[in-house]
């Protein structure tokens, strides 16, 4: 067994920088839930609890496009003579590739091309892989991020790759130790949870892998009780879940669940494991019986299925995350909870453990041409023969044990959060934690000015505002320095209070930097009023914002001062907001937001060259310019009657451009 540095070569694009403005999280930490009344009684513990939007400290990562050209990608491979596995570092430790190969088949479904779009907590997102998702909904803050990888020799001479990072919007450790042993067919991964607080905490976890759909791609698992999803239209919108039994859900009569390409929109469910279920499990199955399979030790219980479904709008996603024709593709998921609309609970100062085994697999026909139930028993039982219960747990055992190793040499630098983290637990006195991880200090570039608070040196005073660092433990520090301190010291302050609950003291510091017209301040301010719905304070302070800054500091004060003003229905003032941009400086994003404004202007020469590009910043679930398109075809067609438009008017119903169909819950074909 080997691992070792390599090079990706593949057509894509990059991050070109980060947006430095923070997004606070929304008032309410819980999301409200619905559900059908089916739901069992301990599937409704946790459900909606801390699942709403947050992404400070980290910042948001959506400057890219669709431009492609040759990249070379940084990988570590783990390799013996069964199996590759290739991970990228530099994007979550995402495992990329893994390649069977004395099958001489990838298992995995592998994205031709390296395209992000706006999916994640912090926007950038590719298809493809097995990603690794520790803190809320909405993919993880390291998705597009560097993350720490590091190789560790066991005293019985084995040697296995640690990726491991900080998390520092929920104070978490992440480590995933991967162990690959020579003989070995399946990649094993032991993770380690570990609380950096000593209060109760969520815990959301998900192991999301891609493997590619075709017309037979089937899917199993232990057990048949699922959560199903309600369609939106059910439920006015709310998100919501029943429960049922596999292999049909009680909104989609006549479909067999298991096979993916037969769901006519996006969907997913969720397989209920017991909570016994010594080694819960899930597997996807093509014609021919091969496919993969992976399980686990509890408490890694649920498992997953998502698809973009076979409607227009499913397919065109497919596209859109990869190349026509050469995207399709479902998710097979493993999580703790009963959804993804459900956390745990991590206990103060606690660590959660478990190992998960991915590997190839393969069973006789009677997985395809039984029906879904009858085909159980015979799918679990060859599971059982490829990776049995007890092996599972006796490399949990054994893996658990190596979990505190010390690592012998670092492949891959991560962030500053967890060096900043020891740094504050140095000096309050605290204990360290998990001293078995190389944090490294903060001594280069901005995250140094956070080591320097802790003795009270104010931060440097920047153009663009140092990365954010809103763990209330560091409240303290930036009170002391930032009541006789600059400007940074106190917008810092002030973000941290803001994104901590304390609006009232937050808003005070901001009003107070605005007396020396500092765009960042309004700006923060504006987004306070903003996710309080208070539009037309959101837009003057925005305004404000866009005014002071010139045009100097970053395209985000243009972007957001044009949403805000068509937020408040400002839309004359919007579009001459967007003229007024010079050319080279206006984002795609302002392109595609004005496509608002001109249809309620008639500037329908625009709209029609709109509709003809194809845009990077479109969000799952979004249906901004498909509602345009909609509401200017029924305003052409007023026209053309010679009435009055009116709302009522506009058809849903007529069938959209390809390239402008995102919709994810119709049930077109």
């Amino acid at each position: 067994m080997r691992i070792y540095n390599g090079i990706l070569k593949i057509p894509g694009t990059t991050l070109k920088g980060e947006n430095p403005q923070p997004r606070f999280r929304e008032k309410t930490a819980n999301i409200y839930c619905t559900e059908d009344g089916t739901l069992h009684p301990d599937e409704l513990i946790g459900y909606g609890v801390a699942c709403n939007t947050r992404t400070l400290p980290y910042r948001m990562q959506d400057r890219y496009d669709r431009s492609e050209e040759m990249q070379s990608l940084e990988t570590i491979v783990m390799e013996n003579d069964y199996l590759r596995a290739e991970f990228l570092p530099g994007y979550g430790g995402k495992l990329w590739s893994l390649y069977a190969k004395d099958e001489e088949r990838e298992l995995l479904f592998v994205n031709p091309v390296f395209r992000f779009a706006n999916i994640a907590s912090r926007n950038a997102w590719m298809s493809g892989g097995i990603e690794w998702n520790l803190g809320h909904m909405g993919h993880n803050m390291f998705t597009s991020s560097d993350v720490f990888c590091a190789k560790v020799t066991a005293p019985d001479g084995e040697e296995f790759l640690r990726i491991y990072e900080y998390e520092a919007g929920h104070c978490q450790i992440l480590q995933m130790d991967f162990h690959l042993p020579d003989g070995e067919k399946q990649l094993a991964m032991h993770v380690r949870i570990q609380n950096a607080r000593n209060n109760d905490a969520p815990l959301y976890w998900w192991t999301n892998i891609a493997v590619p759909l075709t017309d037979h791609t089937r899917v199993f698992s232990a057990s048949p009780e699922i959560i199903y999803q309600l369609i939106p239209e059910e439920t006015g919108g709310v998100p919501g879940f029943g429960h049922c039994q596999m292999p049909e859900q009680p909104n989609l009569p006549g479909v067999d669940l298991s096979y993916p390409r037969r769901i006519p929109h996006s969907l997913e469910y969720f397989f209920q494991t017991p909570k016994n279920d010594a080694a819960p499990w899930e597997v996807s199955i093509e014609k021919d019986g091969k496919g993969l399979v992976e399980r686990s030790t509890q408490p890694l219980r649920t498992r997953k299925m998502f698809t973009w479904g076979s409607n227009i709008g499913g397919r065109h996603w497919c596209d859109y995350l990869s190349r026509q024709g050469e995207g399709d593709y479902i998710e097979l998921q493993a999580g703790l909870s009963p959804s993804q609309l459900h956390t745990d609970v991590l206990p103060g100062d606690g660590v959660v453990m478990f190992t998960q085994l991915f590997g190839a697999f393969s069973t006789d026909d009677q997985a395809q041409q039984l029906e879904w139930n009858e085909a159980l028993p015979g799918v679990a039982s060859r599971v059982e023969e490829l990776i049995p219960a007890a092996k599972v747990n006796r490399l949990n055992v054994q893996y658990t044990l190596k979990s505190t190793l010390k690592a012998q040499q670092i492949l891959h630098q991560g962030s500053w959060y967890g060096g900043l983290e020891m740094a504050r637990r140095e000096k309050a006195g605290e204990m360290p934690i998990a001293c078995h991880l190389n944090f490294p200090k903060p001594d280069v570039g901005a995250y140094q000015a956070w080591g320097d608070l802790l003795n009270g040196i104010q931060m440097p005073e920047t153009k663009v505002p140092h990365p954010y660092l809103t763990d209330s433990q560091w409240l303290v520090y930036l009170k002391s320095a930032a009541e006789n301190g600059n400007d940074e010291t106190k917008f810092q302050y002030a973000v941290s209070l803001a994104e901590n609950g304390q609006i009232r003291q937050a808003k005070q510091i901001l009003n107070e930097l605005i007396q020396h017209k500092d765009p960042w301040a309004a700006h923060a301010l504006a987004l306070l009023y903003k996710r309080d719905k208070q539009y037309h304070q959101a837009a003057e302070y925005f305004l404000m914002a866009y005014e002071w800054e010139c045009g100097t500091l970053d395209q985000s004060f243009a972007e957001e001062a044009l949403e805000s003003l068509l937020l408040d229905k400002r839309y004359e003032e919007a579009w001459n907001l967007y003229s007024a941009i010079p050319a080279e400086k206006k984002s795609e994003l302002e392109q595609l937001l004005v496509a608002e404004a001109a249809v309620k202007l008639g500037n329908y020469d625009y709209l029609e060259a709109a509709y003809t590009k194809v845009y990077s910043a479109i969000r799952e679930g979004s249906v901004g310019l498909s509602d345009v398109w909609f509401e200017h075809q029924a305003r052409k067609a007023a026209e053309q009657q010679g009435v009055e438009f009116t709302p009522d008017m506009i058809d849903r119903d007529l069938q959209l451009p390809y390239n402008l169909n995102f919709l994810m819950f119709t049930d077109d074909k």
